[in-house]
């Protein structure tokens, strides 16, 4: 008995230690309405590039690539940023499925999301999975 107790205690070290989290959706969104997603092709399928859109007191909103918050700029230098962020990804992590996430705050006005938006539209980007309501 001792030593299947060893191999599962091991066992479970091993996949603690292996084990790759998804640091892009770290951030507490509150979607509108129900998601539908797209279904997986593959389940060792890349996660696609996440971008977040959260409210901030200051200035509206902020706006996140991954796990890594972009300065606090808008209109066309946000949209420049967004375009350099998706590129420098693409080109670094070379996935074969060039999708990008959208996920933004319920409380986010579309006035506010439109660079963004402009930006994945002129980055090498060629999907956008955006949280939307059912209807």
């Amino acid at each position: 008995m001792t030593p299947i107790i060893d191999v599962v205690f091991l066992l479970i070290i091993f996949f603690m230690l292996v084990a790759q989290f998804i640091v892009a959706e770290q951030y507490k969104v509150s979607v509108p309405g129900e998601i539908k997603t797209a279904q997986a092709k593959d389940t060792e399928e890349i996660h696609p590039l996440t971008i977040t859109v959260m409210p901030d007191e200051r200035q509206g909103f902020v706006c996140a690539v991954g796990s890594e918050k972009l300065a606090s700029v808008k209109g066309k230098d946000m949209k420049a940023l967004i375009i350099s962020a998706i590129n420098d990804y693409l080109t670094k992590h070379k996935p074969d499925d060039k999708t990008v996430r959208l996920r933004c705050d319920r409380s986010i006005s579309f006035g506010q999301v439109k660079y963004i938006l402009s930006g994945i539209s002129q980055s090498h980007a060629q999907n956008l999975d955006w949280a939307v309501l059912a209807d």
